[in-house]
């Protein structure tokens, strides 16, 4: 089987910012699952180069940004290299690669000479140092995360602990106890606290997606 090698791709403008996320299929396997939490943040020319079935790594990294007009705090991915990407191929490729919607064209070191070709250890060097950043950046996503829930949690509690005066507790946490005597309380009351109890669930269940992350981040090194 031919060689392949790594390529640097000239990418149109706009073609690397984060692609919409994939939602999982009904019926989707454990490896479709793990490929699509592979693929979180992905851009729009890697995700293109994808689906090709094009071996494509553009260096990146990850910062929190403000939203303009919600002024919602959000995670994002931006490129290392703007206007630059790397595609590992055979050189019958080379026209699939430019076929690919986002990609302008192979950089050249001059317009008489063939695309430059990249040693696997200088794009293993950039792999190796975008882990590690990711793995630091994973570690203090789950401590904002934590501190942000602790504060959120003690909020929440105290709605509840309106509810459910100190002589009610019978010495057992607010959540268990406001889970086992919703039926009993009043429409409004036991709407109050669904929508408590549904708020902290959303938190766990966020809380539990940001460790998985984490964890299969650590398991690919």
């Amino acid at each position: 089987m031919a060689e392949t090698n790594w390529y640097a791709v000239r990418t149109v403008p706009g073609s690397q910012r984060m692609a919409r996320v994939l939602e999982p299929a009904n019926d989707e396997t454990e490896e479709q699952k793990a490929d699509r939490v592979r693929r979180k943040g992905e851009s729009i020319v890697e995700r293109n180069l994808r689906n090709e079935g094009i071996d494509v790594y553009m260096p990146s990294f990850w910062a929190i940004t403000q939203h303009q007009r919600t002024n919602k705090m959000r995670e994002k991915r931006f490129p290392l290299l703007i206007g630059y990407a790397f595609v590992n191929i055979h050189q019958r490729d080379f026209e699939r690669v430019r076929g690919v919607e986002g990609v302008m064209c192979f950089m050249r070191p001059s317009p008489d000479r063939g695309p430059i070709v990249f040693r696997d250890t200088d794009i293993g060097g950039l792999m190796l140092a975008d882990f590690e950043k990711q793995q630091v950046w994973e570690r203090e996503r789950e401590e904002r995360l934590i501190k942000a829930q602790s504060y959120r949690r003690n909020a929440l509690n105290k709605r509840l602990g309106l509810i459910f005066p100190k002589g009610k507790r019978k010495k057992m946490p607010l959540r268990i106890l406001a889970e086992a005597a919703i039926d009993s309380l009043s429409p409004a009351s036991r709407q109050h606290v669904l929508l408590i109890l549904n708020e902290l669930k959303a938190m766990d269940q966020e809380m539990e997606a940001c460790r998985r992350s984490a964890n299969h981040l650590y398991s690919a090194a």
